[in-house]
């Protein structure tokens, strides 16, 4: 079955702040990650400040169908298609939905390479989605080195 990659940015339109709003995009993100396994998509979520950058891998049709339930989801402002190609391979393959959130509880390190990418994303689609993994690996790694 042939794969494509999508990769939008969002504003995100919740009103809630600080340590709430982290815990609804976490949960934002465990409910993602079911839908998009029962779809066979998997991607990864970016929470940077109020701006959302996500990746979505897997069958164009339901790709179509999540990025359409996304452009109408109030959670989501000022919703922007940045990149739709087809590819070879995923590059989240074990993510039905990773999360990388730039919350309070985020290190200070994190937060200025998750600001990078945010701007990566208008520069240079493939380079951002090459680093969101490797920031997902490095804090895979220091999340099992803690």
């Amino acid at each position: 079955m042939p794969l494509s990659r999508l990769l939008y940015v969002s504003r995100c339109a919740m009103r809630e702040t600080g340590a709430e709003r982290d815990a609804l995009v976490r949960d934002l993100a465990e409910r993602s990650a079911s839908r998009n396994a029962a779809a066979g998509l998997t991607g990864s979520l970016l929470h940077v400040g109020d701006n959302f950058v996500q990746v979505l891998e897997g069958p164009i049709d339901a790709i179509e169908r999540t990025f359409e339930t996304i452009c109408c989801d109030f959670r989501h402002d000022e919703v922007k298609l940045i990149d739709l190609v087809p590819v070879r391979e995923r590059i989240f393959p074990e993510w039905s939905m990773a999360l990388l959130g730039g919350g309070d509880s985020t290190a200070l390190k994190l937060r200025d390479d998750l600001e990078d990418l945010r701007f990566l994303v208008g520069i240079n689609a493939r380079e951002a989605v090459s680093q969101m993994r490797r920031l997902l690996d490095h804090e895979m790694a220091v999340t099992e080195q803690a």
